[in-house]
């Protein structure tokens, strides 16, 4: 109960025994009805709890002094109740700063095998680059040489034409008639070095192509490389651990496996063999 008209409200207290019955408001609720569990005055207990009367107690009777007793005990039941609502918050705080620790180290470990899986594509796309690498400047080294071979031989033709020309317009006859002689001969030489040099240097070509099959089968594999596991804590008597988790374990690789099936193959080819053998000899 307040009164009107404060800032402060002040509290007035008073025990239940002087609270007004909430049918008859000018009566006192001095009883307890335990069949329905509420507190009545006189009135309510000759009109609507006649047939309660065996279970309606009279509190200015009952509760004339404080059990000490009961207080200690109804204390001694709170503490124990507030010792169980602090222990229940204090592992949810711990177990809350485990899950952030345990997410983090998961995150980094994952992020670490990531790493890992690329560091050894890293490794093996490195050799077929290298090796790229090497068949294009063995292909760049090789039109050097005949870009070079070529200019050579294109000086000797002009070279020779120039000779030709400058000893038509000088009318030099014996000049011309000693170079004809050995012409042919060079001319066919020049032709037999470019040949050669074709046969000798020769682009390599190359490419790249991606096996689809393997390809599958590692996007495949890449999948059961990590799980996350989910760890459940607590049981019925509370001291349990279960933990909820594929324990697959792959044992042996697919090339180690492969190898293991054509083993088998071969055995059961060689069991055959023998078997027909023996067949033969006892016909």
């Amino acid at each position: 109960m307040h009164e009107d008209g404060t800032e402060n409200p002040n509290d007035i207290l008073r025990d239940i025994t002087e609270e007004r019955c909430k049918q008859h408001l000018t009566e006192k609720a001095i009883f307890l009805c335990k069949i329905h569990d509420s507190t009545i005055c006189g009135r309510c207990l000759h009109s609507e709890h006649r047939s309660c009367v065996e279970e309606v107690v009279d509190l200015l009777h009952e509760v004339v002094n404080i059990d000490c007793e009961k207080v200690n005990t109804m204390k001694s039941l709170l503490m124990e109740i507030k010792n169980e609502i602090l222990l229940l918050k204090n592992e949810a705080e711990h177990s809350k700063e485990n899950c952030n620790k345990n997410a983090d180290k998961c995150v980094q470990e994952c992020m670490g095998l990531g790493n890992k899986i690329k560091q050894r594509v890293d490794e093996l796309t490195s050799g077929t680059r290298n090796g790229i690498t090497k068949k294009h400047n063995e292909n760049l080294t090789t039109h050097s040489h005949i870009t070079k071979m070529c200019d050579e031989k294109t000086k000797w033709c002009h070279d020779a034409e120039s000779k030709i020309d400058s000893f038509v317009d000088k009318n030099m006859a014996g000049h011309l008639y000693l170079m004809n002689r050995h012409f042919e001969k060079e001319v066919s030489d020049v032709r037999s070095h470019l040949k050669e040099f074709k046969h000798k240097h020769t682009f390599k070509e190359f490419g790249f192509k991606e096996n689809n099959v393997i390809l599958e089968c590692l996007f495949q594999d890449l999948e059961e490389v990590c799980e996350q596991q989910e760890e459940v804590n607590g049981s019925d008597d509370g001291n349990a651990n279960d933990v909820v988790a594929s324990t697959t374990k792959i044992n042996k690789t697919r090339r180690e496996l492969t190898l293991l099936l054509s083993q088998v193959k071969q055995d059961l080819d060689q069991s055959e063999k023998v078997c027909k053998s023996v067949s033969r000899h006892c016909t």
